[in-house]
C-alpha cells in the first residue's frame, strides 16, 4: 500500500508541473480571440452575467465553466503531494494569489483584461477539485482527511 502512494505522490508532482507550465502558457502565451486589450473588470459578477446575458453555449463553456475546470488540478493534486494542502483555507489563499498574478501579468504583459470574476472562478475550481478530493477519501476510506 505504502509504494502505491508514494508512486501517485510521486506521480501527482509531475503531472502538477506539467499542469503549472501549460497554465502559464494558456493564460499567458495562447492567442485570445476575445482581447480586447489592456483593460479591467473590479466589478464582481459583472462579467460573467455578461456571458450569461450573451447565451452564447461557446462563450460560457470557455469563459464561466473553462476558469473554474482551469483550476480544478489545485484543489485535486495539491492534496495528495502533501496532505497539508487538504486545509480549505490553504487551497483558497493559494488559488487566489496564484490566480491574482495570473490576471496582473495577463494585464501587464500579455495586453490581456485584469477580470475579478476570473480570480473567483479560478478559485471556485480549486475549490471544487478539494471538495473531490474529500469526497473520495470520505467515500473511500471513511475520513475527511
Amino acid at each position: 500500500m505504502k509504494s502505491i502512494l508514494y508512486l501517485l505522490k510521486r506521480y501527482s508532482i509531475l503531472i502538477f508541473t506539467f499542469y503549472l507550465l501549460t497554465l502559464v502558457f494558456l493564460t499567458l502565451f495562447s492567442y485570445n480571440y476575445y482581447i480586447y486589450g489592456k483593460s479591467s473588470n473590479y466589478l464582481l459578477f459583472s462579467s460573467i452575467k455578461l456571458m450569461l446575458h450573451s447565451q452564447d453555449p461557446m462563450l460560457i463553456l470557455k469563459n464561466i465553466i473553462g476558469n473554474v475546470v482551469l483550476f480544478l488540478p489545485f484543489g485535486l493534486f495539491l492534496p495528495v503531494i502533501n496532505r497539508m494542502f487538504s486545509s480549505v483555507f490553504l487551497i483558497f489563499i493559494i488559488s487566489f494569489f496564484t490566480s491574482l498574478i495570473i490576471e496582473i501579468l495577463q494585464k501587464q504583459i500579455a495586453n490581456r483584461i485584469f477580470d475579478i470574476d476570473d480570480i473567483l472562478l479560478n478559485v471556485c475550481g480549486a475549490l471544487l477539485g478539494l471538495f473531490f478530493v474529500k469526497t473520495f477519501n470520505y467515500l473511500s476510506f471513511g475520513n475527511l482527511k
